[in-house]
């Protein structure tokens, strides 16, 4: 099956990936109009096409590249690459999100690098620092300070002056914000931190039925890639383990946030996910099952883009 290729992949495939991806952006425009898929409160829906084309491209590229060399996932593959775009299928005009989510990929990778760093104070500083950008856009990212300070234990380098930091790093973005309002003489006006609304649940009855089959088959493979990462996690080198912890809490922490947030926050879940997936894609010794079920969510994936205008 085609899974086998995307592990210790040819210089064709990645080609070949690029292609998909392109191909898989533009899906939806065999039926609709690009007015209608890619509409944007402020710009061109052709900007909005391109973007959602090359974003999700390099933020699964630069995933995939960062669990490789971390050695999280030991087997070059481009399987994250191509797991992170199919489970990004329903995001077809969320520019902001795609922005915060690029920049989230470098927090997540500076506290990979924290680890057996004693004194992790620029990984720290640098991270907490792309966080307090990102809530410009997205302002309930800052619940992920949690996360910096989950890491910081989970790689035994949390102290007292990593929390300085951290906090230090987080109000930077805000200083340099106020300190060109006040050179600009701009009116003064104080960011919204947190913009939390009634939980909402996910609702499939009267959806469409592409959704439907989309959302059980990822549910499906969830469940299978769960159970295959704290199955064999215990196996793990050190290192992996206490990444994967991490990468849990990444995805618990951010699935909370966009319980309570926009439908959009829900992409932040993502990055977590995919390489969760991917793990149980890669490492499984069901290799039927799992081909069936990587062929069945791209399947359900490409449906679900060809008829994306009746799920947004």
């Amino acid at each position: 099956m085609f899974l086998k290729h995307l592990i210790n992949p040819k210089p064709s495939i990645i080609l070949f990936f690029i292609i998909f991806c392109v191909l898989f952006g533009l899906l939806p425009l065999i039926q609709f109009r690009i007015d209608t898929v890619f509409t944007h409160s402020y710009l061109h829906p052709l900007i909005v096409l391109l973007m959602g084309i090359s974003i999700p491209f390099f933020l699964s590229m630069g995933l995939n590249n960062i669990i490789y060399e971390k050695n999280i996932i030991r087997k070059e593959n481009l399987v994250i690459g191509f797991v992170f775009i199919l489970i990004t299928s329903p995001f077809i005009n969320t520019v902001e999100v795609w922005i915060s989510s690029f920049l989230l990929l470098f927090l997540f990778n500076f506290l990979l690098e924290s680890y057996q760093k004693d004194l992790p104070f620029s990984q720290f500083y640098n991270a907490s620092i792309i966080l307090g950008v990102t809530t410009f856009i997205c302002p309930n990212l800052i619940c992920l300070i949690l996360l910096l300070v989950i890491s910081g234990i989970n790689y035994n380098n949390l102290n007292w002056r990593i929390i300085v930091i951290i906090l230090l790093g987080g109000v930077t973005p805000y200083l340099f914000y106020f300190v060109f309002l006040f050179i600009t003489d701009s009116p003064f006006i104080f960011p919204k931190i947190l913009d939390f609304n009634q939980i909402t649940f996910l609702v499939i009855e009267g959806a469409h039925l592409s959704k439907i089959v989309w959302i059980i088959i990822l549910l499906l493979v969830v469940v299978f890639s769960f159970f295959e990462l704290f199955t064999w996690l215990y196996k793990k080198s050190i290192r992996s383990r206490r990444t994967f912890m991490t990468i849990i809490w990444f995805f618990i922490i951010s699935i909370i946030i966009a319980a309570y947030s926009n439908w959009e926050y829900f992409y932040f879940t993502k990055i977590p996910l995919a390489i969760i997936i991917s793990n149980y894609f890669v490492y499984t010794k069901s290799r039927r099952i799992a081909n069936i079920l990587f062929s069945l969510l791209v399947i359900s994936s490409f449906y679900y883009k060809y008829m994306i205008v009746f799920n947004v």
